[in-house]
């Protein structure tokens, strides 16, 4: 072995050594920056949880930011995507059972989230058929208490129809509404068929106008459709200022 050789083998370790350190160097500094990333969108998800809700929600909403990393949205103080979800958001004689908006195109007016404004806003309002058939129950004055409780059965009889199934000591029987959005934030719910109910009891209820009041975040009911889960409201809404 010369001596140039013995000098190599005495150098490869060593070098090795370094090598590992920087490797390691930089992927604690990855793993730190990643940290940092997450947590400081945890922070921003909730100061944003408390502006949307002073925009007119009763609770504070879940709030979830797209995007990674995030940290380079802050500095351009522009969101791409958040989500918000909230539940029993009581609206006048409705209770939206459930809320769920999705927000694109978010400029922020500081690094704080103090305030902003949301480029566009949609999602869907969903009112629960038990919901539902406490506003139709609230119709029928002297007759609620027939109809409250676990006699009023309220189910999808497609084509955006509702099906009422009743039965309990006085009376059995079965109706079908039709539910339809009116301008702005009305909805017309309309007695189409009955079968077995008397009309004292179907007076009051064969078509109503249920006025949703304004929605928060500037919200406006679209269109609404009936599924299984209940009537579901589209919900849109541009250029919407949060904070102060």
């Amino acid at each position: 072995m010369t001596g140039a050789d013995a000098r190599v083998m005495r150098k490869t370790p060593s070098g090795g050594r370094r090598r590992r350190r920087w490797i390691f160097f930089l992927a604690a500094i990855v793993v730190i920056l990643v940290i940092l990333d997450f947590a400081a969108r945890a922070v921003a998800e909730n100061v944003a949880a408390t502006k949307f809700q002073q925009q007119g929600l009763q609770h504070k909403p879940d709030v979830t930011i797209d995007g990674f990393p995030f940290l380079t949205q802050v500095a351009s103080r522009d969101l791409q995507q958040v989500h918000l979800t909230d539940v029993n958001q009581v609206e006048g004689a409705v209770t939206i059972t459930s809320l769920a908006a999705t927000g694109r195109n978010i400029r922020l007016n500081s690094y704080t989230f103090s305030s902003g404004t949301i480029g566009s806003l949609s999602g869907t309002a969903l009112i629960s058929y038990s919901s539902l058939a406490r506003t139709l129950t609230a119709q029928v004055g002297p007759l609620a208490s027939v109809l409250n409780g676990a006699g009023l059965v309220l189910t999808d009889a497609g084509n955006n129809d509702v099906r009422a199934s009743l039965n309990v000591l006085i009376v059995s029987g079965s109706a079908t509404w039709h539910v339809s959005r009116m301008s702005g934030n009305k909805l017309n719910i309309r007695l189409v068929g009955s079968s077995g109910l008397p009309d004292t009891l179907l007076g009051a209820i064969q078509n109503i106008t249920l006025t949703i009041p304004r929605l928060p975040l500037g919200l406006k009911i679209n269109s609404v459709e009936v599924t299984p889960a209940g009537v579901v409201g589209h919900v849109k809404a541009t250029n919407v200022p949060f904070g102060s």
